[in-house]
């Protein structure tokens, strides 16, 4: 069964705080285009970084998961259900994004999953645009931190996201 791999690289140098900057890219693919019927997440790989020194107290702010989007899946394929910001409250956090589950470490690898299939039925452009977010401590769904910081913010450095796909003729 053919492969598509989504791979995101954080170009931060490190010293800009603009999060919003980096943790949005453009993804290009080797080939112009590929005819997809479905489209199946069977993998991934997520590689976090930490500051070398903490502030006294301090530890590293791993999250629980983050949420990749990615514009060339139907939205209406994604539903999540998420809770309110705060107890009680109306106000609801949308998103259509894939959650990616993290590890408590700095590299998670999952493999092997029952994949997440995705109806697609056209023919894939060659770029493909990727937003990757988590959820900061005010439980607003934010760019994910693409630098560290003393205080124990840790960064994304790659994620990478293994597709198979079924396709037929050309479209």
């Amino acid at each position: 069964m053919p492969l598509l791999v989504l791979h995101y690289k954080n170009f931060n140098p490190g010293t800009d705080t603009d999060d919003a900057k980096y943790a949005n890219q453009r993804l290009k693919m080797s080939a112009p285009s590929v005819p997809i019927q479905k489209l199946m997440l069977c993998g991934y790989s997520c590689n976090l970084a930490k500051h070398d020194t903490l502030n006294a107290g301090q530890s590293h702010k791993i999250p629980d998961h983050i949420v990749v989007e990615v514009d060339s899946l139907a939205t209406t394929q994604i539903n999540i259900a998420s809770p309110p910001k705060e107890h009680n409250s109306d106000n609801y956090i949308q998103t259509h994004g894939i959650p990616i589950p993290l590890s408590d470490n700095l590299n998670t690898i999952s493999f092997g999953m029952n994949p997440l299939e995705f109806d697609v039925n056209r023919k894939l452009n060659r770029v493909i645009n990727i937003s990757i977010k988590y959820y900061d401590d005010n439980n607003d769904l934010v760019p994910m931190t693409t630098s560290t910081n003393a205080n124990g913010q840790v960064s994304i450095e790659h994620l990478v996201l293994y597709f198979q796909y079924n396709f037929a003729g050309n479209f």
